[in-house]
C-alpha cells in the first residue's frame, strides 16, 4: 500500500527513465552508398553526443563542449560526394547542440543569480561556437 502511495506522489524520475542512453541521436535512414562510408563516422559522432550529454549531466560543461568540437571536426573526414549532405547535417546538428549548451550556460552565468563557476565554460562555448560556425561556412576542400 505504501509503495502505491509513494509512486503516486513521487516527484523525481529515475535517471534511467529520463535519459535514454541507448538511443542514437542521429540514425541513418537512407543512403545512396548504403552507409559504407559514414557508418563508422556516424557511430563515433553518436558516441560523442552520448559522452557530451553525460558530461552535461555531471556539470562538466567544458568537456561536453570539447567532445562536440571533436565530433564536428570528425565530420570533415567524410569526403565522398554522396556523403556531403550527411556531413552538413551532422555539422548542423552539432552546432545546434552547442547553441543549446551555450544558451543554458548564458542563463546560468549572467543575471541576478549568476554563478561565476560557469563563466569559463560560457566563454569557451562562445569561442568554440564562433569557430565552428566560421568553419561551417568555409569547409575544407577534399583532397
Amino acid at each position: 500500500m505504501n509503495d502505491k502511495i509513494r509512486g503516486l506522489f513521487s516527484i523525481s524520475v529515475p535517471e534511467s527513465k529520463y535519459f535514454n542512453d541507448k538511443q542514437d541521436k542521429i540514425e541513418l535512414v537512407s543512403c545512396p552508398r548504403v552507409g559504407k562510408e559514414c557508418v563508422k563516422h556516424l557511430s563515433i559522432i553518436n558516441k560523442s553526443f552520448l559522452d557530451s550529454s553525460r558530461n552535461m549531466r555531471n556539470k562538466e560543461y567544458a568537456r561536453s563542449i570539447e567532445v562536440l568540437k571533436g565530433a564536428f571536426y570528425r565530420t570533415n573526414e567524410l569526403h565522398e560526394p554522396s556523403c556531403t549532405k550527411c556531413a552538413e547535417f551532422f555539422r548542423s546538428t552539432i552546432i545546434q547542440s552547442l547553441e543549446n549548451i551555450h544558451g543554458d550556460l548564458q542563463k546560468m552565468s549572467v543575471g541576478l543569480f549568476s554563478r561565476k563557476r560557469y563563466q569559463y565554460s560560457y566563454v569557451l562555448a562562445t569561442s568554440i561556437l564562433d569557430e565552428l560556425k566560421k568553419e561551417n561556412r568555409n569547409p575544407i576542400a577534399p583532397f
